[in-house]
């Protein structure tokens, strides 16, 4: 049994080797910056007095770096989880009440490192990817952020501006142009 536990353990290293030497720019860009994009998003989703400890910090690098290794596993999900208690904390916790930039902030960068960690899953660690490809898929992933932050934005607004029943229907409209605009975007994927 210890054996086999032996050559297990071997077998995988050997593999990581291989995959060390074997890995290509453009895959390692793109877990780079789903890495980047975690920790932009758990430091914009706790609050500051979490994200100024030590032990915090390390956490947060920690988290960060588990959806840039395992794309493929649900640690992903772990870490876009990981956002949302941080900003729960801060709410209840901390008190923190965010602008709305930093709501935009945080779902850009949820969004970002969420769209590229879906590319790097079905991207082999030694594909040979073009320039055009990286860029092509962050425009239309930013153009997708800027519609909905622009959406959003305005739906906040005409909710600040109305109130009593007025609110009620104010939000059933943003209820209905968040499932349109979620239409849209799945439809536009699957084309």
């Amino acid at each position: 049994m210890i054996e086999d536990l032996q050559d297990y353990f071997a077998g995988r290293v050997g593999r990581v080797r291989d995959m060390a030497g074997r890995a290509a720019a453009g895959p390692l860009m793109i877990r780079a910056a789903i890495a980047v994009f975690a920790a932009l998003s758990l430091v914009l989703a706790f609050p500051p007095e979490v994200m100024r400890n030590f032990a915090g910090i390390v956490l947060a690098g920690i988290v960060a770096l588990l959806p840039a290794v395992f794309t493929r596993t649900r640690l992903v999900g772990l870490a876009i989880f990981s956002c949302a208690f941080g900003f729960l904390i801060g709410k209840f916790v901390y008190g923190y009440i965010p602008s709305i930039p930093h709501l935009v902030g945080l779902s850009t960068t949820l969004y970002l490192m969420h769209s590229l960690a879906a590319l790097a899953a079905v991207l082999p660690y030694d594909a040979i990817v073009s320039p055009g490809v990286l860029s092509g898929w962050l425009l239309r992933a930013l153009g997708v952020v800027a519609v909905s932050a622009l959406v959003s934005v305005v739906m906040l607004l005409v909710v600040k501006v109305t109130l009593g029943p007025v609110f009620l229907a104010a939000s059933l409209v943003g209820v209905l142009a968040a499932g349109a605009l979620a239409y849209l975007v799945a439809r536009r994927a699957s084309q």
